[in-house]
């Protein structure tokens, strides 16, 4: 985890639960509803890192404010306490801990959501989102045959749902691509910088400039990784809410 991770909460039993982790410098806590709609509204406006969510609040339920919040952007990652057998949802959480549950369980689950890379909720559209970084790359001329290029369409799809793992690429990204492809840190940085300075050299300068714009440093020529992927994401994010709009 790289800075305090973000936390809301989602149940009646909040006052007890926002004792224990506003007491945990791991974790910002930035409130709590035990009441459906409101913990959703506070959710979709906030945008938490992680939440813990009761399955049974007032109003809306536990079950179906997950459902809502896998039609977000970028979507939080979940601790589900689960008081009745959980029906087979399309949707699932990042962890389920069984109700009744001590706040040490409840805090052990919360601490491993939020060392994934990626929220599980944003699982369901990951096809769609590497679907995306791919006719980008293909627009703006990224040389098929360079290693970064693969590197780059994960990453960008990764960093559309998941801002968080821009925060160090030396301890968030880059690791998490290294895994991905069995790769080192070090050789997927290299791999990325090679991938974008042939683009800068040979790729379609007209792509560049319509998808980049005034977004690159003249004087440097080409971006870093960091601008690079971060603008690639953006542009992910953008296409994946316009087809997200398009299927309500």
């Amino acid at each position: 985890m790289l800075t305090p991770c973000r936390l809301y909460i989602a149940s009646p039993d909040e006052v007890r639960l926002e004792r224990l982790f506003s007491a945990d410098a791991r974790f910002f806590l930035l409130g709590g509803s035990g009441e459906g709609a409101a913990a959703l509204g506070d959710i979709l406006s906030l945008c938490p890192d992680a939440v813990v969510l009761d399955e049974v609040l007032l109003g809306l339920d536990g079950l179906e404010a997950l459902r809502r919040m896998a039609a977000m952007l970028t979507p939080p990652r979940v601790v589900l306490m689960a008081r009745v057998a959980m029906p087979q949802e399309s949707v699932i959480p990042d962890e389920t801990v069984p109700y009744p549950c001590g706040g040490e369980e409840v805090r052990a689950a919360a601490l491993r959501a939020a060392q994934r890379a990626l929220p599980a909720l944003a699982a369901p559209w990951e096809e769609t989102r590497m679907e995306i970084a791919e006719s980008l790359l293909k627009r703006l001329g990224v040389p098929r045959r360079l290693k970064g290029r693969a590197y780059m369409q994960r990453a960008a799809a990764a960093l559309a749902c998941a801002p968080r793992l821009g925060e160090s690429y030396s301890s968030g990204l880059y690791p998490y691509l290294a895994a991905a492809f069995g790769a080192t840190p070090q050789a997927v940085e290299r791999a990325i910088r090679t991938a974008v300075e042939s683009t800068w050299l040979s790729g379609d300068l007209e792509a560049i400039q319509a998808l980049f714009g005034l977004s690159v440093d003249a004087e440097k020529g080409k971006p870093t990784n960091a601008e690079c992927l971060a603008m690639l994401a953006e542009h992910v994010r953008r296409e994946m809410a316009r087809r997200m709009r398009k299927d309500q």
